[in-house]
């Protein structure tokens, strides 16, 4: 049985009054978050670091909310106010935030164009766009929450049905990414018997399986089949006509427009393996569904009360999730969201937030107390949770460089980029706003050829439809700018096989099949890569946004400020000025961009 240990999260009559997010609130949130970080090092005896200058700030505050470097003018006009607070509010409401928190929540919700490697024809552009339109509009987390739990319909219509549609066929895999991405719990091994280190035995696993039991993901054909048999008969006929094919065009656009979608079944239940061995129950047993601890939300014994509204099992397990009394749906992502701000969770690893049915222990247990509390009172704003984070001065310390058992917070990770912000460098690079190019998305249209009932779909109206379909899909990168040989777009648009993405799994990009399982660490054919390929040639070459700007400066003096600016944001050294200088007299762009470019500066933030 798990136990359930109440730390201070769940205790309401203490937690922080609610209110909207204000300047004066973040910067009462950071100094408590000073005051904890900085209590546990006078504890430890630690010492207190030194505050990050501003051309590192800034560098650091750029790459970690827009996911890219600042351009040389940005990094000039913040060094003229050096107003840190705004230039965290302006970063914090750009389109680059929503780009590089694409990719957060992408690779944690394993979002791919390409749905479900089952069904080739299933493409998620729209539920990629609605992530991204979520972020734009600073969606509250437990709102977003529910609606991809709770989502039903097609996803032309409602978009966030991909989330349930991603684990097409694999109700049981989903339910453990579930808890995982949502509650920070790993239940994977209870799927198949009980948990060898935790306390999750396998029949918790079915019963919080069972909350989605109704779930079906195929749509009913229940008063077209006539219709559909009738549209092959005719398909058959045409193709005895000499036309090739019909059939199968046919059948991929019934499949593609028509075939998925997520609804819930009256009568659907689960039931256990064939292979369970445990005392409590028979092999093949029917499972009620029940959380697998905290508030006990049971589902109901009567038929009747099941039948009448079938959607109210998943209901009921989505409020018990995003409720402010569950002790991990707080803690799991404000542990993530700090991970995401300073290079290290407070708790690791982040799917074990809670271990032998307690809250794991901390790196700061004051602080991850904390941090959920403030959370939920500025009700779940995930851009307020991460501006008051930048603004605290443990944030905007210098980064830590020593060794991790010693790390306390002293400063945020001196880690290497992402996949996606190594790719956005050279975009910024090249295009000098990364933002201005966009893929050539066709939402509308998509969600318009859906309209038409499967009922009124003619053979022509299907051979039409997959036609503009595939040219919709394959016209989506079209006319978009090339950096060499790559379409030069943000790694937050590229999400289907491409020389860009095979550039970003190189770098260590989560290929998005299990959650969250992106690396940073380095190899040869990293390096290789980067000291071989076309980037370099596509960034000295006079299509480039930096090499225009090269060529705009008055003098060499200025040039190499704009190249270190640029590139590893920072000034050239005296030491720097003696080596380049000679390069940019005679405007050997390339030379330098290559040398910085592939210099351990520009492959970390510090």
């Amino acid at each position: 049985m798990i136990k359930y240990l109440c730390i201070g999260i769940l205790a309401l009559s203490t937690l922080i009054s609610r209110g909207e997010i204000t300047s004066e609130s973040i910067t009462k949130h950071a100094n408590q978050i000073d005051v904890l970080v900085a209590g546990e090092l006078r504890n430890k005896r630690l010492k207190m670091p030194l505050a990050a200058d501003d051309t590192t700030l800034c560098r650091r505050l750029y790459f970690d909310i827009t996911g890219r470097p600042p351009t040389s003018d940005e990094l000039r006009e913040f060094l003229k106010t050096e107003d840190r607070p705004a230039l965290i509010k302006k970063l914090i409401n750009s389109e680059g935030y929503v780009h590089h928190m694409y990719s957060f929540w992408a690779d944690l919700l394993r979002v791919k164009r390409d749905l479900n490697d089952n069904v080739g024809q299933l493409y998620g552009d729209s539920y990629i766009e609605w992530l991204k339109e979520q972020i734009r509009a600073n969606t509250p987390y437990n709102k977003l929450t529910k609606n991809v739990l709770g989502a039903n319909g097609n996803i032309w219509e409602n978009p966030a049905t991909g989330y349930l549609l991603r684990d097409l066929g694999m109700p049981l895999d989903n339910l453990s990414n579930t808890t995982q991405i949502f509650l920070g719990i790993d239940m994977a091994c209870a799927q198949c018997h009980d948990h060898p280190f935790d306390e999750w035995t396998q029949m918790d696993f079915y019963k919080t399986a069972a909350f989605f039991a109704q779930v079906q993901t195929k749509n009913s054909q229940d008063g077209v089949k006539e219709h559909i048999k009738g549209l092959r008969e005719e398909a058959k006929e045409m193709q005895t006509d000499g036309k090739k094919g019909i059939e199968n065009k046919l059948n991929n656009y019934l499949r593609t427009i028509y075939e998925y979608g997520v609804d819930s079944k009256p009568n659907g239940r689960l039931r256990l393996p064939d292979d369970y061995a445990y005392r409590d129950a028979d092999p093949k047993s029917v499972v009620f569904a029940s959380a697998p601890y905290g508030t006990r939300v049971k589902e109901s014994r009567n038929k009747h009360k099941r039948e009448k509204d079938p959607h109210n099992l998943r209901r009921s397990f989505v409020d018990w999730v995003i409720a402010d009394t569950n002790p991990t749906f707080a803690l799991n992502i404000t542990n993530r969201l700090w991970d995401h701000a300073m290079g290290a969770p407070i708790i690791s690893p982040m799917n074990n937030v809670m271990e032998d049915g307690e809250i794991s222990v901390g790196k700061n247990r004051r602080l991850m107390e904390y941090l959920p509390k403030m959370f939920i009172s500025i009700n779940y704003d995930i851009k307020g949770f991460l501006e008051i984070i930048y603004n605290t001065k443990t944030y905007q310390r210098v980064s830590w460089q020593g060794d991790l058992n010693d790390y306390a917070f002293q400063g945020p990770i001196s880690r290497r980029l992402t996949a996606s912000q190594l790719w956005d460098s050279f975009i910024t690079l090249y295009l000098g706003d990364p933002d201005s190019v966009a893929p050539n998305y066709a939402n509308d249209q998509y969600k318009e050829m859906a309209q038409k009932e499967i009922s009124e779909v003619t053979l022509q109206d299907a051979i039409d439809g997959l036609e503009k379909f595939n040219s919709l899909q394959k016209s989506t990168y079209r006319q978009l700018p090339k950096m060499g040989p790559w379409y030069a777009v943000r790694a937050s648009h590229v999400n289907r096989p491409s020389n860009n993405l095979n550039v970003l799994i190189e770098f260590g990009r989560s290929d998005r099949r299990l959650v969250d399982n992106g690396s940073t660490e380095g190899s040869i054919t990293q390096l290789l890569l980067l000291m071989n390929s076309p980037l370099v040639s596509a960034l000295s070459n006079n299509n480039s946004a930096l090499v225009k700007k090269l060529n705009s400066c008055d003098n060499d003096t200025t040039r190499l400020y704009t190249l270190f600016y640029s590139i590893v944001g920072r000034s050239p050294t005296p030491e720097n000025f003696k080596t380049f200088k000679p390069y940019i007299e005679k405007r050997q762009y390339q030379d330098v961009i290559w040398a910085l470019v592939n210099s351990h500066e520009a492959k970390f933030i510090n």
